[in-house]
């Protein structure tokens, strides 16, 4: 018989179906008797197989069956509860700006119960143009651990106090570490980051790029900018070749510049293909 305490803890999940399916396999180690049948009577819920629908990612939660899920589970706290209510809602999300919202209530919520994680600081170096912009520019030659020249060079466009939350968060995310003689260097290793958090990145990430990407345009020297584009017809066959194509070049650049020496700036290169008409599935 597993103890209660031992059954999985929701706070250290940010996936509500991670979190079913192993508590049910745990229900399950404790008790042969235990199934999704049990499970559906426990909840009220006349289909034996909605669990299974569920855990799948073939059905969502109402707000009906995610209170008689509730009841199933037996959660013993109800700060327990009110979690599972933000991991539903975080999965279920379409909007993704709503999405990072409950993003970071539910890191905040994590951290009021002791949780040590780093995911708020992984989300903003994976989404924030300056955290980037900052573990590359230490890399540059006459790089100078002091904000305001870090400031100055990148164009005033950050706080000082932002640059000192970038530095903290890189430093704690491992992607930094301290230099006797520049104070600041790249740290070794690539940044394990679940996927998760990856892809709810992506979409701020490129939205910062290219907002900075249109301040350029209006103000920066043409002789230190590329931008060109070409309107382009298309079918499916040929999208799926360009895009192959975009990432191998994408990784060749950055192969190239990887082995650069007495690098002196930072560059940002945005590559964007979109459809401008009404694309038929």
């Amino acid at each position: 018989m597993i103890p209660s305490s031992q059954y999985p803890q929701v706070r250290e999940y940010l996936d509500y179906r991670k979190f079913l399916k192993d508590f049910y396999h745990q229900k399950k180690e404790s008790s042969v008797d235990y199934s999704y049948r049990v499970f559906a009577r426990m909840a009220g819920i006349a289909s034996p197989s909605h669990l299974k629908m569920v855990m799948d990612g073939k059905r969502n939660l109402t707000h009906a069956t995610l209170k008689k899920y509730q009841q199933a589970i037996g959660f013993k706290r109800k700060q327990d509860s009110t979690y599972f209510e933000l991991l539903v809602s975080y999965n279920q999300e379409i909007d993704h700006d709503k999405k990072v919202d409950i993003f970071h209530e539910i890191i905040t919520e994590k951290k009021k119960k002791g949780f040590s994680v780093l995911a708020t600081e992984q989300f903003n170096f994976l989404s924030k143009w300056h955290y980037v912009a900052l573990y590359v520019l230490v890399d540059c030659k006459d790089f100078v651990n002091d904000v305001p020249w870090i400031c100055s060079r990148l164009r005033k466009k950050v706080s000082p106090r932002n640059i000192e939350n970038a530095i903290n968060d890189l430093l704690k995310i491992g992607l930094l570490e301290y230099d006797q003689e520049k104070g600041l260097r790249q740290a070794k290793g690539a940044l394990d980051t679940p996927e998760e958090i990856q892809s709810m990145a992506v979409i701020p990430y490129h939205r910062n790029m290219i907002n900075l990407a249109m301040q350029y345009l209006d103000d920066g020297p043409w002789d230190l900018r590329e931008f060109n584009g070409g309107t382009i017809p298309m079918n499916k066959e040929t999208l799926l070749v360009l895009k192959e194509k975009i990432r191998e070049l994408r990784k060749e650049i950055n192969e190239m510049t990887e082995q650069l020496e007495d690098v002196t700036d930072v560059y940002q290169l945005n590559i964007q293909l979109f459809p401008l008409t009404e694309v038929k599935q």
